[in-house]
């Protein structure tokens, strides 16, 4: 038997898992992989999340949720680098984040009930350009710097950036991101609640796209 296939169009528009990573690299962040399961409180911290996807029988008691969003787990890779005098950090993470969906099918690749999509997410600390023998000045990472970073990523799009408000992010310095009218994810400084609580030195920048 034989049969005729077709190669299916691939825009510059579309980015598969692939080259998201790649492209996100050549940016200078570093790839992290994390646990699908996560601390409740990082749910209520960093998603607003009061009712999370909670398991029958967690590994540890402490990972018993599943997340909605990556940026806990970014925070806690931060905190580690920290505590080994890192001061300086980029690092990203492709991975898949669940949520309740009551339109969700039960089928071989999907369980009733709950949704699973993939997201890419970013973390940028620290000092613009690594530290070095130039009399240049250098300063802090800022909600610019970030901003630059993911229009490079998305590359030929033609974005907006809106202020929002997200449970995570300083309400002054953050953005959810379209694409004419299509929502892409969001950006910004981390809050200064999130700052205090979990003792960090200086905000983070996060970025999470869908």
């Amino acid at each position: 038997p034989t049969g005729k296939i077709s190669m299916l169009p691939n825009t510059e528009l579309q980015l598969n898992r692939n080259k998201l990573r790649h492209k996100v690299a050549a940016l200078g962040y570093q790839e992290v992989v994390s646990f699908s399961f996560t601390p409740d409180q990082w749910e209520a911290d960093f998603a607003g999340q009061s009712d999370p996807i909670k398991l029958l029988n967690p590994i540890a008691s402490q990972l018993s949720v599943m997340r909605s969003t990556l940026i806990g787990s970014h925070i806690s890779i931060l905190k580690h680098n920290l505590n080994h005098r890192v001061d300086r950090l980029r690092v990203f993470e492709v991975a898949r984040t669940f949520q309740k969906d009551d339109q969700t099918p039960d089928s071989a690749y999907t369980v009733k009930g709950f949704k699973q999509t993939w997201k890419p997410s970013g973390l940028a600390y620290g000092l613009v350009n690594q530290l070095q023998w130039s009399s240049q000045n250098n300063r802090l990472i800022d909600f610019f710097d970030l901003k630059g970073d993911v229009e490079a990523l998305l590359g030929q799009r033609t974005l907006r950036f809106v202020p929002c408000a997200h449970p995570a992010l300083h309400p002054g310095r953050s953005a959810e991101v379209f694409d004419d009218d299509l929502s892409l994810g969001f950006l910004g400084e981390l809050h200064p609640q999130w700052v205090q609580k979990y003792e960090l030195p200086a905000a983070p920048l996060v970025f999470e796209l869908l």
